[in-house]
């Protein structure tokens, strides 16, 4: 039973040890500051990264770890009622992992575990050496993200999930052909399935009958000619960023709702570029307010619209502060200024580029897969969801040319730019490209299937 125990605690002791010898071998042993280990090093790089990561690649370090874990798991066996105490705990999931020992792993590592059979063993001294790197990438992921685990046995199984997941990155990142790199990120503990139930939150969209808000697509024509009259456009490139038309990336965290950011970040640009009123609204009044959706657990963003316009308008978020997925009652009147629309737009799947360029961002609907979830920059060209699920903007369209690997020449990519809400630290500080053609026409990952433009004149 002790050894039982053993195994499940050791990852705490083993990375407790780890940080402990490193600094104890660096401050206060002198001679081994001297030797070959590290030569040549400045006084910048003798911190805890440099030091861990410079023992590990020491036969000798390896062992002196080795023995000193060994020394902590001695020491823990003579604390029986320690043990015991833990034994309760643990049987009602209650383990405590405040205190950890946490270090960073700078150097990605190209030998991820990816067998999802494979057993981890934390008592294994030669399991934890070999692996060393991806323990460190593991716990430098649950300090920088806050996770919180609520038991050794559950942070052993996301430990699992999130090798296979550094895997997939591994192996894309090597694929010199992809146009696009990806990274772990948040989502990095979570398999497709969970991250899809908890994130990718857009409901099957039905149309609206007997609207008196939604301009439909036999519309379009009339108000995009106000808006453009006779005036071409360059369809290779065109940035709402560049033309402070595009309001900063939020994070819906976990909750989902992108359904309220996709259609609060849209009207946030309207008046931004009609108003020239740069201002930030409340996603959370549409969660708490918006009845013909879901709150947290999805909606649509025409029903978003609908109930904007239903509800006056929307409060500024300063007013009406994000809470997430924390309990919240309807409250309209948290303020005395709103920001409504008079009615909304629905945009072909062909006229894209042209309602962009001269109407502004657009609210769309895209099928995102875990590609989608760990894209890091560039343009992506990778696999999509089987369904609509996910609820974003469109902000603006690009091209780059890029050195064909095989031919050693330039090719031409065009791609949309996406504003998505899973915060700043997600994809290129937020955004997305993804891959189209010079007319807009491609419209990868289904890209603009629903497409609405909010109409604030």
């Amino acid at each position: 039973k002790i050894l039982k125990n053993k195994k499940s605690l050791l990852v705490i002791i083993s990375l407790s040890v780890l940080s402990v010898v490193g600094f104890v071998l660096f401050y206060f042993t002198p001679n081994f500051r001297k030797s070959d280990l590290f030569k040549n090093s400045s006084v910048e790089n003798n911190n805890d990264d440099y030091i861990i990561n410079s023992l590990l690649k020491s036969p000798n370090g390896k062992k002196f770890i080795v023995s000193k874990i060994d020394e902590a798991l001695s020491f823990y066996d003579s604390k029986k009622n320690d043990i015991n105490k833990y034994n309760e705990g643990n049987n009602n999931n209650n383990a405590d992992f405040k205190g950890l020992s946490l270090f960073k792993e700078n150097t990605p590592s190209n030998n991820f575990i990816h067998n999802k059979d494979y057993f981890i063993n934390f008592f294994d001294n030669k399991f934890l050496m070999n692996n060393a790197e991806h323990i460190n990438q593991f716990y430098m992921f649950i300090k920088t993200n806050n996770k919180q685990y609520n038991s050794p046995n559950e942070m052993k199984e996301r430990f699992q999930v999130f090798l296979q997941n550094a895997h997939k990155v591994n192996m894309h990142n090597n694929n010199k052909n992809s146009l696009y790199k990806k990274e772990l990120n948040r989502f990095a503990d979570l398999t497709y399935h969970e991250f899809k139930n908890k994130y990718l939150s857009l409901r099957s969209s039905k149309p609206l009958k007997n609207s008196k808000y939604l301009l439909d697509q036999m519309n379009y024509e009339e108000v995009i000619k106000k808006y453009r009259g006779e005036e071409n456009f360059d369809h290779a490139a065109y940035d709402w960023r560049l033309h402070s038309g595009v309001t900063p990336v939020k994070d819906q965290k976990n909750c989902g709702s992108c359904w309220a950011f996709s259609s609060i970040g849209s009207v946030e640009s309207q008046y931004a570029i009609r108003k020239n009123k740069l201002i930030t609204l409340s996603e959370q009044e549409l969660v708490d307010c918006s009845f013909k959706n879901y709150g947290c657990n999805g909606g649509l963003i025409n029903n978003a619209f609908e109930d904007m316009i239903e509800l006056g308008g929307i409060c500024p978020d300063g007013d009406y502060p994000y809470v997430s997925d924390a309990p919240n009652l309807c409250n309209i009147d948290r303020c005395t200024e709103k920001y409504g629309i008079k009615n909304y737009l629905s945009v072909p799947d062909n006229k894209l580029k042209e309602a962009l360029r001269f109407l502004g961002p657009i609210s769309i609907s895209v099928a995102v897969s875990d590609d989608f979830a760990f894209y890091k920059e560039g343009i992506f060209d990778g696999e999509c969801g089987d369904q609509l699920n996910h609820a974003v903007m469109l902000v603006g369209f690009g091209m780059k040319e890029i050195v064909n690997p095989l031919t050693k020449k330039g090719e031409k990519h065009y791609y949309y730019i996406i504003k998505n809400s899973w915060g700043q630290q997600w994809g290129e500080r937020g955004f997305i490209n993804i891959e189209t053609d010079e007319s807009g026409l491609m419209r990868k990952c289904g890209l603009g299937t629903d497409a609405f433009i909010p109409l604030i004149e």
